[in-house]
């Protein structure tokens, strides 16, 4: 991905190096596949510096990515024990609203172990493990105590792994015809040098209420086969894939080609939000990105399948309407952009149809 190397930035792991890496609020061991000093061209975010793509021990080959080196720690004695508080922080705190990973990781980034807590910590250990008026037998039984506490320690992280793991695995699955949407939007753009034309007819505001007013019709919800919302779940699902649109458009949603008219349009509508310009196409690549962005939540399993069956109604209101939501009218053509931008949001597109057909 790295067409353009930025020399005075240093590049601090290499390929196949085993490291700790950032993911959510904890971290977890991954190795380093690929190690890239990227230019300003090299991705539609326009991240530049060192990127490692990385592989999370023990996870699905689904969940390699890039990231920043800002998330990417030495595996080392100091780090392994930070892993181990950030775990323990982090079960603490489960039954408590997760807080946002931006946060959490600024927060993770400022923990000190300096060496002399290190040294205070081995002191600790030493002092548990002498005893020299212990008889043979009592120490025998001590040690053979500790064994088991060690093991069932381990057991109750792999458990705590394992949970966390499962609440990645949200699935939220396009229908054939909105993912045809999709690649016909990534052509438009980045084949076709095509712009949609801003804002939209029909804005991610728009459609947000028109689903809400659907839903709200008891016909509506008896044909969704999806239980009454006593507490109004609808609007609370709504709400919050409004919030997520609003927050991630600009960094995630966009492609390179796309980057400048962004920039002139927010200039243009500084009282809007973002969810007020942008259309159906731009919605439905936040779709894609979802479950990677739920994975920094803490539901448990009822609230999550819940989810599901909420996002998964959107789409269907998506599909049955995207005649009026999507328009292949609505684009206009600029003009040529170099190959090495097009190459970047190439492989953008294919990363979301792989996660959009993930089992």
């Amino acid at each position: 991905m790295a067409d353009a190397e930025i020399p005075d930035q240093k590049l601090n792991f290499e390929q196949n190096e085993l490291v700790l890496c950032f993911h959510g609020p904890l971290l977890y061991e991954a190795k380093i596949l690929k190690a890239e000093n990227w230019g300003p061209n090299d991705s539609d975010s326009g991240d530049t510096g060192p990127h490692y793509y990385v592989h999370y021990k023990g996870w699905k080959k689904t969940w390699d990515e890039w990231v920043p080196e800002e998330r990417v720690v030495k595996h080392n004695e100091a780090n392994l024990i930070r892993q181990k508080q950030l775990k323990d922080t982090y079960s603490n705190k489960k039954k408590k609203p997760a807080k946002t990973i931006y946060k959490l990781e600024e927060q993770n980034k400022g923990s000190d172990f300096s060496e002399s807590s290190l040294k205070h910590q081995g002191e600790e250990t030493d002092s548990e493990d002498r005893n020299d008026t212990e008889s043979q037998e009592d120490q025998l039984q001590r040690e053979n105590q500790e064994r088991g506490k060690k093991r069932k320690k381990i057991n109750e992280d792999e458990d705590e792994e394992e949970e966390f793991m499962n609440r990645l695995e949200i699935k939220i699955l396009l229908p054939e015809s909105l993912k045809v949407k999709l690649i016909d939007d990534w052509e438009n753009v980045t084949r076709n040098n095509a712009l949609l034309k801003l804002p939209r007819k029909y804005t991610v505001a728009e459609i947000l209420n028109e689903y809400l007013d659907f839903k709200h019709n008891p016909i509506a919800v008896t044909a969704s086969n999806l239980k009454p919302d006593k507490d109004d779940i609808h609007s609370e699902v709504v709400q919050g894939i409004k919030i997520y649109f609003d927050k991630t458009l600009g960094n995630i949603l966009l492609y390179a080609e796309e980057r400048q008219q962004y920039v002139n349009i927010r200039k243009q509508f500084l009282d809007k939000e973002n969810s007020e310009i942008y259309g159906a196409e731009h919605l439905l690549r936040l779709f894609v990105e979802l479950p990677r962005l739920l994975a920094h939540t803490t539901m448990d399993q009822a609230a999550t399948e819940t989810l599901e069956e909420h996002l998964i109604d959107f789409l269907k209101f998506l599909q049955k309407n995207e005649d009026r939501y999507f328009a292949e009218t609505e684009y206009e053509r600029h003009g040529m952009l170099p190959p090495k931008i097009q190459k970047a949001t190439g492989k953008k597109i294919c990363g979301y149809i792989n996660m959009s057909e993930r089992e």
